[in-house]
């Protein structure tokens, strides 16, 4: 399953109906299309906008209408998504009714269509959550194309309705006792996929409680090491699957460090890939599928959480090359991230004074764009990259010299060069 747009209505932020499109591995491009140029990476999304506008409530829409009629009964507890209602003006009707409106528009795949008769059913479908609030309670509930066939998202163990979703609260829990799966704390694994995103410090699944019970000579976990190291790119840390005592090394410059002592940069990054890894992995336990060939998708608020400038730069076309077949939706603040990428991978978000969302058509080409270019972009709109007391200085000087004073012309070349730091 892939996603090909949400629409959500009433829900925080978004208070009129809006619809994002997205990207994906089977999504048509060109004349008569949506889309009409493909990017070179066909499987990224990447949500821009200040905070506040809603980007990760996106990822909570796509998360909970994976779910499809599961949602009733999977107990998740987001916080409250029925946008409050304005104290300093007229609510709308929808406003008034205190309902919000998820409406998912997917892509199915083999197994997640209800085949009638001889009759050819649509290869996209439809999953809506209307979500109520009474009192200090919400409940869900759910209408959505027949043709769907959701009997496999009541099971986790299948390659079915695949959703993975992690928030910038994520943590790993290496303190977890070695062994003890999600499964067995959480009960139904499908919501432990996705609790993160609507859970603050939600912990990750630690490489060593899942990993160590495989053998490391199978085929599968010889896949499994090919898929980190594949994720990390080259010039990081390289990981051969060795474990010494209770966890595994990671090797770097002809040392060994165990995963609990690496950085928060690598444990942050590793954290989420290793807890994708452990549910692709479960996902395909019957089917025995490689686990690069499974389709789904993959949500992550904050992609450059933790990463050095030079990670963030690269990060996205590992990922993408790593897992073709997965969907990825990713959230930044980084103009490095965005270089990364092309215009058609990027949506924009942005806040107005009644603290609604707007999504914003971008189609400025920004890739290969240094940070400053892309900061004062449409993008971001910054009006400048410089701290308020430079940016000051150097107009007042700008102005000096184009009125034909030669001394601030010269002082104004010299402080373009220099910090506001005096040296001593």
């Amino acid at each position: 399953m892939f996603i090909e747009s949400v629409t959500i209505e009433n829900i925080r932020t978004f208070a009129a109906e809006k619809t994002v499109h997205f990207n994906h591995p089977d999504r048509q491009y060109g004349e008569g299309q949506l889309f009409n140029v493909a990017p070179k990476f066909r499987n990224v999304n990447l949500l821009f906008g200040e905070n506040a506008c809603g980007k990760t409530t996106l990822l909570e829409a796509i998360a909970l209408s994976s779910l499809g009629p599961a949602v009733n009964e999977s107990r998740i507890a987001p916080r409250p998504l029925v946008r409050f209602v304005p104290s300093k003006r007229r609510p709308s009707a929808r406003e008034k009714s205190r309902e919000g409106i998820i409406r998912a528009r997917l892509a199915l795949h083999a197994g997640e269509v209800r085949q009638r008769g001889n009759e050819i059913p649509p290869d996209t479908g439809v999953s809506e959550i209307r979500v109520s609030r009474k009192g200090e309670l919400e409940s869900f509930e759910f209408t959505g194309s027949p043709h769907i066939n959701w009997d496999a998202v009541y099971h986790s163990a299948n390659e079915s309705f695949f959703v993975v979703a992690y928030g910038a609260s994520r943590r790993v829990d290496s303190t977890m006792e070695r062994g003890r799966s999600k499964r067995d704390r959480y009960g139904f694994m499908r919501v432990g996929r996705i609790e993160s995103i609507v859970q603050e410090g939600y912990p990750l699944n630690s490489l060593p409680t899942w990993l160590y019970r495989r053998r490391m000579k199978t085929n599968r976990s010889k896949q499994i090491v090919e898929l980190i190291n594949g994720a990390l790119g080259r010039g990081h840390f390289t990981f051969e699957g060795k474990q010494v005592n209770d966890d595994f090394v990671f090797k770097q410059g002809g040392m060994e460090i165990p995963f609990r002592s690496l950085s928060d940069g690598y444990k942050a990054f590793l954290g989420w890939v290793t807890d994708l890894l452990f549910h692709l992995d479960f996902a395909c336990e019957i089917s025995n599928l490689p686990l690069d060939t499974l389709s789904g998708i993959v949500l992550v608020d904050e992609i450059d959480l933790h990463l050095h400038p030079t990670w963030q730069m690269e990060v996205i076309g590992h990922l993408s090359n790593t897992f073709p077949r997965l969907q990825f939706i990713f959230t930044s603040h980084s103009p490095l991230v965005a270089g990364s990428v092309e215009w058609m991978n990027i949506t924009s978000l942005r806040l107005d004074r009644q603290h609604r969302t707007g999504i914003d058509p971008f189609d400025q080409p920004i890739h290969g764009l240094n940070a400053d270019q892309i900061l004062v972009s449409d993008l971001f709109g910054l009006k400048s990259t410089r701290a308020p007391e430079k940016r000051d200085r150097l107009y007042k000087l700008r102005m000096e010299a184009r009125s034909g004073d030669k001394e601030a012309a010269e002082k104004l070349i010299s402080e373009m060069a220099k910090g506001l730091e005096d040296k001593k």
